[in-house]
């Protein structure tokens, strides 16, 4: 049976990086590969561009990427529906459970409350990755370059007078963000629309997916937004703590 040698390269830097899920160097990888570096470092460009690998700023060693979550959904979705229906029952507003995929986000799980007036998000959709309070979730694992040139890129433009934003303030929010633990939107995405969304972490630096929780602007107000995203994080940092320990 013939093969593709590239992707049986890729398959090998992958899944030796993979294997503990530590933090390695570029000389490691092409040795435990059987690759030289040359090689090795063209793979995982072309990985980290897909987000299958991400590079550390500091140390310039490489980890497995959010991207790999993408192979397993139907996991995700299992480790963290019990969470989910305990927020949706704490906070009587539409959650959804979002992962990145490349330069988009999309929503893999939705559980909604039962009240008339209720936002109603479809699973399988995609938007562009930096939008609203989940795409600052998600952006601000990013390095500032990555998401200048995310903010710029022609074909991510998604443009509302909502979130039509300064480059240089979006990357103060994020900022915020970081220090804050979540993210509050007001119609970004939809007219009339709010939204606090938190980061699930995997213990290896990657926002492998972010809890939204939606609701009419009328309900879903700014003054309402930490008492929600307290409870956000909290299932949040339950689901992570789960997501870790698969992982081991």
């Amino acid at each position: 049976m013939r093969t593709n040698r590239s992707v049986e390269r890729a398959i090998s830097v992958l899944m030796y990086l993979c294997q503990d899920g530590r933090p390695m160097g570029l000389t490691e990888i092409s040795q435990g590969a059987d690759l030289d570096k040359a090689t090795t470092l063209r793979i995982l460009n072309t990985l980290a561009n897909a987000d299958m690998v991400r590079q550390e700023p500091d140390t310039k060693h490489y980890v497995p990427g959010a991207g790999i979550y993408n192979f397993w959904p139907s996991e995700i979705r299992k480790i963290c529906r019990p969470h989910l229906q305990t927020l949706l029952e704490n906070t009587q507003e539409t959650i959804c459970l979002v992962v990145p995929r490349g330069k988009q986000r999309v929503c893999i799980e939705v559980l909604e409350p039962d009240r008339e007036l209720r936002i109603v998000a479809p699973i399988g959709r995609s938007v562009p990755i930096q939008l609203g309070a989940t795409g600052r979730v998600f952006m601000a694992t990013k390095s500032e370059s990555r998401v200048r040139e995310l903010l710029n890129d022609e074909d991510q433009n998604w443009e509302t007078e909502k979130n039509a934003i300064d480059n240089d303030e979006y990357i103060r929010q994020l900022e915020r963000v970081r220090l804050s633990g979540y993210a509050y939107s007001i119609g970004e995405v939809e007219i009339d629309t709010s939204a606090v969304s938190v980061p699930i972490y995997d213990g290896l630096g990657n926002t492998a997916a972010a809890i939204a929780v939606r609701g009419p602007v009328t309900r879903l107000t700014e003054d309402s937004t930490k008492s929600i995203a307290v409870t956000a994080k909290t299932a949040a940092k339950a689901i992570s703590k789960e997501l870790i320990s698969t992982l081991k």
